[in-house]
């Protein structure tokens, strides 16, 4: 008996603008399980157990997230003392 095989689909959108020559934001938009297809452990191979070959219903990956984020980058500055 096998367990079922991972398929987790995961993916980013990244947006990179220049506001001036050295300042760059970016927005990022990440998804992770995006299409959310449920893995379940193997199923119990011990024949004199009560739940052989019975698949244990709770999930063992995570459920879909979905991560927003910024970044701004400057390039040449310098902190003052």
């Amino acid at each position: 008996m096998r367990a079922s095989r991972v398929n987790n689909v995961d993916a980013g959108l990244r947006k990179n603008f220049q506001i001036v020559e050295r300042v760059r934001p970016q927005l990022r938009f990440d998804v992770f399980n995006a299409l959310n297809h449920p893995r379940f452990g193997a199923p119990d191979t011990t024949p004199s157990d009560s739940t052989f070959a019975r698949v244990t219903p709770s999930q063992r990956n995570q459920a879909r997230s979905v991560e927003l984020g910024a970044r701004m980058t400057a390039d040449g500055f310098r902190a003052r003392n």
